[in-house]
């Protein structure tokens, strides 16, 4: 995925300033409580071969 960046220089010096705060312990433990040890993707073998199903042959296209 390509995330765009700012041209405008006032949103790019914006964008570096992401330092400016500071989080409390309890915060912090409530963002170590958020992990459920849980993964949203799960790779399979058989993936690739269903891609490659959904694209056309290279000489069908023609």
């Amino acid at each position: 995925m390509v995330i765009r960046g700012s041209e405008n220089p006032v949103h790019i010096k914006d964008n570096f300033n992401i330092w400016d705060f500071e989080l409390t312990k309890e915060e912090m433990d409530q963002i170590a409580a958020l992990n459920q040890n849980k993964r949203y993707y799960h790779s399979a073998l058989e993936l690739p071969e269903k891609y490659v199903a959904m694209v056309p042959d290279v000489e069908e296209q023609k």
